[in-house]
């Protein structure tokens, strides 16, 4: 599209926007297009996304100090909008080198990062490289890479102290008291990146679990042992959350800091301890978030058992 400059030089407040966009600089020039114009919808353009306007021209923002901002160099690069997309094409002058790629479609470029507080070079990041406008960062022309994570995943297995636990106030020798039963080997990870290709993971934030008895214990229990017992009932309310233990307990020390790898892309849940009232199966269920607060609930494939000490029954 063009724009009728000697219509726009007529007008005082036209002549004074016009200073205002040099002064800007070139690289808003797309943006300045669709705002005269008043709409960019070219598929280019609707390839950048709403509110932004597809132009031929971009530069990259390198910088060669991480003491001074002021010193950086600038890589002009073209682009092709009639090829419908408004990725990088091919550098205007001098290559400057770059390691390139191309995630879902879209041109990126890896560029040094500095941390400008403490004046510390980081890990070089990957940014979009494209002539899209409003790209709101310090890259004229190339848009930062933001990560997008998949949700946390959590593994199916687990161990359980004692081996084979029985329900609470049965005594249990070592101990004297029952043990209870301790879940421990939970572990859970991030998700992948799924959106700048880095193959980082987010960090684990919690991991939580409890219990429930099982709609086919229930029926045993209450038909089963009800055939057996006089008003035999339910004992407990579900879902049964873990406690802590009596300090002659061997898991007693290890509950007060469960979760070890916290902030990390893999971490691990240990020291669950439950009193358990009922026999049956209990469902384990675990949640596991992570930093960008996806969380992700799963049941695991094998419940625990536990055991009543009568030799005439066995768990449904």
């Amino acid at each position: 599209m063009k724009i009728n400059w000697r219509f726009v030089l007529r007008k005082s407040w036209w002549t004074s926007l016009l200073g205002a966009l040099v002064a800007i600089g070139i690289t808003l020039f797309p943006l300045a297009q669709c705002v005269l114009a008043g709409t960019c919808s070219e598929p280019a353009d609707k390839w950048c996304g709403t509110g932004k306007c597809c132009g031929a021209t971009g530069a990259v923002r390198v910088y060669t100090s991480c003491d001074d901002k002021s010193r950086y160099k600038e890589y002009p690069y073209n682009c092709d909008p009639k090829s419908g997309n408004c990725n990088f094409s091919n550098w205007k002058a001098e290559d400057p080198k770059l390691e390139m790629r191309t995630v879902n479609g879209r041109k990126q470029v890896k560029l040094p990062d500095c941390d400008w507080v403490t004046k510390t070079w980081k890990p070089s990041v990957w940014a979009y490289v494209d002539c899209c406008s409003n790209n709101n960062n310090n890259n004229s022309g190339s848009r930062r890479c933001t990560p997008q994570y998949a949700a946390p995943t959590i593994d199916d297995t687990y161990t359980v102290f004692p081996p084979n636990p029985v329900v609470w106030t049965q005594e249990q020798p070592p101990y004297g008291n029952a043990l209870g039963l301790t879940i421990n080997d939970i572990k859970a990870h991030g998700g992948t990146d799924t959106s700048c290709g880095t193959g980082r993971q987010a960090n684990i934030t919690s991991v939580t679990i409890n219990l429930t008895l099982t709609q086919k214990s229930i029926d045993w229990i209450l038909n089963d042992l009800g055939k057996r017992y006089i008003n035999v009932t339910i004992k407990d309310t579900y879902p049964k959350q873990p406690e802590r233990p009596d300090p002659a307990h061997p898991s007693y020390s290890c509950s007060f800091s469960p979760l070890s790898g916290a902030g990390t892309a893999n971490a691990e849940l240990d020291c669950q301890f439950f009193r358990p009232l009922d026999p049956g199966e209990y469902a384990i269920n675990v949640t596991a978030c992570q930093s960008d607060g996806k969380c992700t609930t799963k049941t695991l494939p094998q419940p625990v058992k536990v055991w009543l000490l009568e030799s005439t029954l066995t768990l449904p």
